[in-house]
């Protein structure tokens, strides 16, 4: 069974996009090529869905054409992120930065070159703590924070969002949309759930080309989470898996580029492919509004 077949029969369709009811309210749902699990408070969750309001979240777009977005979290960080955007700027390739509060203003200088070079730049919370652990007043404050100190090198706070380890609950949601993000999640990554060691590099390289698909939003790292910040200083297993990726993103832009390929910025992939199904006759296909 191909893979369009496969969403169409588990009710996602092949345009996009599907509507989901929560307990937090409703929003619209991206693919998401297998089973996800919405991890957190459940008290948390429900008591977010006291508002009106939408926030869309994207794993992917459906397209026939070879077209993807390459994404990057955790940084910028002075360990990887200049080499990462090295590697960029080798093969004219933009991508999606997805940066730490706390990071942006450490090192603006970085965050200034990912601009311009011509990469988009996105909030990946102020201090890098999973939603599912915090309480309502914290994750507001560190979705509100990240986008802030994003704004104080891009002139604006960012349209993009990603939840730390990608856990979503129903105050990240609210948060997210009261400050006018979309969300954007990942359907191709380093280990797609098999267990593969964090110093396979040629393991990971094959996971990557493996699991590409059109309208993909694949995910790497430019950086070592908390620990690029904490004072216990960079994780020696965290530097080492992400020694491994970056060693494997030449070789995997290469495989993307000769299987042809075209790189986009999230925000690209979206506006030119993204599309909202609805069982409304009277409703638009290209997304949007309250649900």
């Amino acid at each position: 069974m191909d893979r369009r077949t496969f969403l169409r029969r588990a009710g996602l369709g092949s345009a996009g996009v599907a509507a989901v009811a929560a307990p937090v309210g409703t929003y619209a749902l991206g693919h998401h090529l297998g089973a996800t699990q919405l991890d957190g408070n459940y008290q948390q969750s429900v008591r977010a869905g006291q508002q009106r309001g939408a926030v869309n979240v994207w794993w992917s777009v459906t397209t026939d054409e070879r077209v993807l977005a390459l994404t990057f979290d955790d940084g910028p960080t002075k360990q990887f992120s200049n080499e990462v955007m090295d590697v960029l700027d080798r093969y004219h390739v933009p991508a999606t930065f997805f940066l730490i509060g706390k990071l942006v203003e450490k090192y603006p200088d970085h965050v200034a070159r990912m601009i311009a070079d011509g990469h988009e730049i996105a909030n990946h919370t102020y201090d890098h703590y999973s939603a599912a652990t915090q309480s309502i007043d914290e994750v507001r404050r560190t979705v509100e924070l990240g986008a802030d100190a994003v704004a104080s090198v891009l002139g604006d706070r960012p349209r993009w969002f990603r939840p730390v380890k990608g856990h979503i609950t129903g105050t990240l949601l609210s948060a997210a949309a009261s400050i006018g993000h979309d969300v954007a999640m990942w359907s191709v990554s380093r280990d797609p759930g098999i267990g593969t060691e964090i110093d396979d590099m040629v393991g990971v390289r094959t996971n990557y080309v493996d699991s590409v698909h059109e309208g993909a939003i694949v995910i790497f790292h430019d950086g070592i989470g908390r620990s690029g910040f904490d004072l216990t200083g960079p994780d020696a297993d965290l530097m080492l898996a992400r020694r491994t990726e970056i060693d494997a993103l030449p070789d995997v832009v290469e495989r993307y580029l000769e299987e042809g390929y075209r790189f986009v910025t999230t925000s690209q992939l979206i506006d030119g492919f993204g599309r909202f199904e609805t069982d409304d006759p009277g409703a638009g296909d290209d997304g949007g509004g309250d649900l």
